[in-house]
């Protein structure tokens, strides 16, 4: 099975996780709508909805390695002097997620980039992986 998913089908399968995860109808998970502020997500909430997505791509998804994407090839000083998100940083962040890029704000810590996740953070997430596979890399 080496045919790529298109962005639609992963889209639907995330919101329906979602709205799985967070007991919720799947009409009220928008693909924009902020997991953590506006849909009330907490912390076990994004470990099920991460497994789930796991076992519907046959992908994995560890935290270290969501916030070694958003920080990419920067040192964690350069990312985060201080504990706070630098300019390059939020840059990063505002080319990674930019379905988020409103809220992406000087001030940030690390901490608070799961606060950022949409249902469209999770889609490119799912496609970064599938294109991985496709290239051999995961």
């Amino acid at each position: 099975m080496n045919a790529a998913v298109n962005p639609q089908e992963i889209e639907s399968a995330v919101r329906a996780i979602v709205a799985e995860s967070l007991a919720m109808d799947v009409a009220d998970v928008s693909p924009t709508v902020s997991l953590i502020e506006e849909l009330g997500a907490e912390s076990l909430d994004f470990l099920d909805i991460v497994f789930k997505l796991e076992r519907t791509y046959s992908i994995q998804i560890t935290r270290g390695e969501l916030e070694r994407a958003a920080r990419g090839d920067m040192t964690d000083e350069q990312f985060a002097p201080g504990g706070v998100i630098s300019e390059a940083g939020l840059a990063r962040l505002r080319e990674l997620m930019p379905e988020a890029a409103a809220h992406i704000k000087p001030g940030l810590h690390p901490a608070q980039i799961l606060s950022l996740f949409t249902v469209q953070t999770f889609v490119h997430l799912v496609m970064g992986k599938q294109e991985q596979r496709a290239r051999g890399e995961g």
